[in-house]
């Protein structure tokens, strides 16, 4: 059994299977309190404001990443201003590294390789059963995605980090959100959060994911042909100016 993740304790499990440990925290049964902070709410924000769970790792994992899909843009392109990730803790460090990774759609999964990676750091991260956004801003001029799905989460190395958390939405009556999972021992398969077996996000609906952006309309190219027909209207004006001129037909309009 491949060793996978760890969900928000408060009992820790070692079950043995074919003598390969697999580690697995259970959820506590309160819930948690809504998350502090503004954490993007005036951006695309797919839960419903608080979290009950969150999603960690094993700490012999080496890396590990939790991704949502977000529909990106209707009808322009979308630079990406911002993305907020929740985190929770059950360690005494409160300090964590890690990285947002946007991924671009494959089939409805999302890339093996990431379109944009973004180093970050979050401090003061509270214990379980409190969450705190950490916002990472991105350039003032993009990243620009085109209308489309993408993938967009955090990921982060539990080895280092260790008892770090994503904060989850197990309560929002909505369909749930596309999200995904892998790690290092996953061979760069990414696994489903709706789809899974693995009973521990039966309730899933949406990771404690946001993004801030802002719609640039698009300036259509002209082409050949269009700029032909450009080149050909200004020349025409001016010649018949010049006739104008030459009649003796120039009029001065004052305002």
């Amino acid at each position: 059994m491949r060793r996978r993740l760890l969900l928000i304790p408060f009992f820790l499990i070692a079950a043995a299977q074919g003598g390969d440990a697999a580690l697995r925290i259970l959820a506590p049964v309160a819930q948690a309190e809504g998350v502090p902070g503004s954490g993007c709410e005036d951006g695309l924000v797919l839960d419903d404001g608080t979290f009950e769970t969150a999603y960690g790792w094993v700490p012999s994992v080496e890396w590990g990443e939790y991704v949502q899909a977000f529909q990106i843009g209707a009808a322009f392109p979308v630079v990406l201003e911002s993305v907020c990730v929740c985190w929770t803790r059950t360690t005494d460090d409160d300090s964590l590294d890690f990285e947002i990774e946007v991924y671009e759609d494959v089939d409805g999964t999302p890339a093996s390789e990431p379109l944009i990676v973004v180093h970050s750091s979050v401090a003061e991260v509270p214990e379980w059963e409190d969450g705190v956004f950490a916002e990472v801003p991105f350039a003032p001029d993009g990243p620009e995605l085109k209308p489309g799905t993408y993938y967009i989460g955090a990921r982060w190395n539990p080895s280092a980090d260790q008892y770090f958390f994503i904060c989850a939405d197990q309560s929002n009556p909505a369909a749930p959100v596309p999200g995904f999972f892998r790690d290092d021992r996953s061979d760069g398969e990414w696994d489903s959060l709706i789809e899974t077996s693995d009973p521990i996000f039966a309730d899933h609906t949406a990771l404690m994911i946001r993004v801030r952006g802002r719609q640039v309309r698009a300036v259509p190219a002209i082409g050949l042909g269009g700029a032909c027909v450009f080149v050909l209207l200004i020349l025409g004006r001016a010649l018949v100016h010049l006739r104008r001129r030459r009649a003796g037909l120039d009029v001065i309009h004052t305002i």
